[in-house]
This record gives C-alpha cells, structure tokens and sequence, in this order.
C-alpha cells in the first residue's frame, strides 16, 4: 500500500476561469498515509503556487509538517484531483470527532490562521471534481472550514455544495498596505506619527542588527525563539501551544523548507552581538504575514519592540513588492497604531448531503457561538478578567494533554 486510495473523476464545476489547459485523463485520490503526503510535496506547492488565493497555512511544509505534529496514524484525509499527471485540485484534511458528530478539517488547526482549498484556475471543472472526490471519502458528515478569507477558492467553491452550507463571521484580520516606513507614516494623524518617529529613532540609537535566519539554521533559531517567546509572555497569557513540544517540531519541520521555497521568512534581532528577538513571517502570493515572535524582556525594557517589528516587517513587505502586511488574527492594541484595514474571516461548514445533514453541527455551534459573543458583551471589569483566565486556564491544560 502506498497511502493513496483512488476515487472516481469528476464533472464540470467551479474555479477562478482563466485560459484552459490541455485536459489529460480526470482521476482523484484520498492519500491517508504521512509519507505518501510527505512524497507529494513538489506537486502540491506547484499547484499552490497557481491558486491566486492561496495563502502560506496552505503551503505544502506547513500542512505536513502539522500532520506529522499533530494528527495521528489512520486520521489523514488529503483529497486531490487530477488531470492526466497534473495536480489540478486538493484539500489537505483529517477526521476529527465534537460531541458525538465525525468532521473533516484543515490541516493546520487552530495555529493556523487561515482555511482553504487549493483550486486551478486553468481548469474549470476542478472544484466541481474535488467536491466529488470528497462524497466518496466515508466516516464524516460535516466539512468545517474556519477561518475562510473573503477572497479564498473555498468562498466561490462552497456555492456550488451539493449538500446544506451554514457561514458565520470569523476572526478579524488587521493589514496595512506594504509600504516603506516613511510613506506608511504619512497614513497617519500628525501626533501618531511623531510619536512613532520618535520610537523609530531610539530604535536606530540602540543599533539593533537584523539577520535572516538560513534553512540549516532553522532547528536552532525556533529553539531560541520559542526561549525569547516564553520570556516575552512569563506572567501573562499567551498561548500555551506555543511551548509545547509538538508546536516545536512542526515550527522547525516546517520553516525550513518554506525559506528555501520563498514561502516564509526568519529574522533576528541582536544588539551588541546578544540574540534579543526573533521573529517568523509567512510569505504569500501578495502579501507578508507576521505569524510568532519571541522578544527579551531586556529589549522591552529598552524600546518600543512592537514597531521594531512592524517597521523592520513593512520594509521587508516593500521589499518583496508585496501588496500588504497582515497582522494575520486578533485585534491586539499596538496594531491599530498603523490605522489598518479590517479584514474578516468566514466559517464555512458544508454538510454532506442526506437527510442527515449536519446531524445536529450546524445548530450546536450557532448556539455556542451565540453564547461566547453574549458572553463577551456582558462580562465586564472582574468578570471579564475570571472568564479570560479561565479560558487560559482551559487552553493551558488542552495543550499539556
């Protein structure tokens, strides 16, 4: 066995139409096995690579290296689509069980921050073959696509579904154009911006070096990063995820690759020679996303870090000629300096037809949603700050198990 279960072809869909290509022999396949996944990388990223909407959570090392962190023997579902020898369409999955319902998710989980399905835009039937594909695989009764942004191929491929599709509002995305400083101060009201100025200039005083970090290089700087990040977050409440030994693993197996393949980018920051941050940012087709940095609590004693990093990331954006800088999720204070736009994220789930539909999914997660957004508008001061830590709390715990 080789991991790769065949499924039949498919018939004409849906897709982003651009000029056609030449059509070879349709046939799909669920691969179930890590190294059959592991094997398919070339193919993958040159798809990804033709998917406008892609983003760097859909890149072939960042999706594998979570299966092999995350996702146990017997739980892979990567569904892909054929034209003769050519990749045309693929959704990287596995099985998860809530409350007594079977789904299919992303690969990726909850670290990454945006879902979707990889689609040709040469071949116009491709979403129409991959949803297809994706009926003959057994075991699930909802596909459950979080963080869906308002451009991604799963928007226009969910409204050809055959079976019920519920969407609600997901996380909000803050972005900047990807300017140079200068020109993205000029954005700003006068006293903000002299402000910031200020901040950069004690910036340049201090003499803080950068360097990117080279593929073989990788293993050790997500080791120092992971240090700096649990140094930067003692006392508060980041995510625990981020210093458990899985989260480790696929940060390393996955950066690596990604630099060589111009999908990400990993820079550090030293002042007199001593390693004082680090950061990781994800490169996509039009924009550069910050994802994790790890910061001393030498250096945010000694300046603003926050706008080392997003000065030194908005030159960097500029210099890849990128259309924007993304924050990626979370509507955190220090980012609405830089008057972003907001960007929000769909949750797109797709019941498999039947009379079963959703088997209740759909309903469960309208009224849990329901409940945490009344939840957040009424707690308040104390209240606010017991529910916040018991959810860390529970987070914490999640991440240990």
């Amino acid at each position: 066995m080789d991991g790769t279960a065949r499924l039949p072809g498919g018939a004409p869909g849906v897709g982003v139409q651009v000029e056609d290509r030449p059509r070879g022999a349709a046939s799909a396949a669920v691969i179930t096995e890590h190294s059959a996944f592991e094997a398919l990388a070339g193919e993958w990223d040159d798809l990804w690579a033709r998917t406008p909407s892609a983003t760097p959570f859909q890149a072939h090392a960042w999706v594998s290296a979570w299966a092999g962190a995350y996702v146990p023997a017997g739980d892979l579902v990567v569904v892909t689509v054929r034209d003769g020898d050519v990749l045309v369409a693929g959704a990287a999955l596995h099985r998860v069980r809530r409350g007594f319902v079977r789904l299919l998710a992303p690969l990726g989980g909850e670290i990454s921050d945006h879902t979707d399905v990889l689609l040709d835009p040469g071949v116009p039937d491709a979403g129409r073959r991959l949803v297809e594909a994706l009926l003959e695989v057994p075991g699930w009764r909802v596909l459950d696509l979080p963080e869906v942004l308002p451009h991604a191929a799963a928007q226009l491929w969910a409204e050809e579904w055959p079976g019920s599709v519920r969407r609600s509002e997901a996380s909000v995305n803050l972005q900047l154009p990807a300017l140079p400083v200068a020109d993205a101060l000029t954005r700003l009201p006068t006293k903000t911006a002299g402000t910031l100025r200020r901040k950069l200039r004690r910036i340049d005083q201090l003499g803080v070096q950068r360097s990117e970090v080279a593929p073989a290089d990788v293993p050790r700087a997500v080791t120092d990063l992971i240090r700096l990040h649990e140094d930067q977050w003692q006392g508060r409440r980041g995510n625990p995820e981020h210093l458990v030994d899985r989260f480790h693993s696929h940060l390393a197996n996955a950066v690596a690759p990604m630099i060589s393949r111009g999908q990400a980018v990993f820079v550090e920051y030293r002042v007199d020679g001593e390693l004082l941050a680090s950061e990781v940012d994800l490169i996509g087709h039009e924009r550069l996303d910050y994802y994790l940095a790890g910061i001393s609590t030498a250096l945010r004693q000694r300046i603003d870090t926050a706008v080392l990093l997003v000065s030194s990331a908005l030159e960097r954006a500029a210099q890849l000629e990128k259309k924007d800088y993304s924050f990626l999720r979370g509507t955190e204070d220090y980012k609405f300096r830089w008057r972003p736009d907001e960007v929000v994220a769909t949750r797109v789930m797709l019941a498999r037809p039947g009379p079963l539909r959703s088997a209740g999914y759909f309903t469960a997660s309208a009224v849990w949603g329901t409940a945490l957004a009344t939840g957040r508008r009424v707690l308040q001061g104390r209240a606010r700050d017991l529910a916040r830590a018991v959810m860390h709390g529970l987070r914490t715990l999640r991440a240990r198990t």
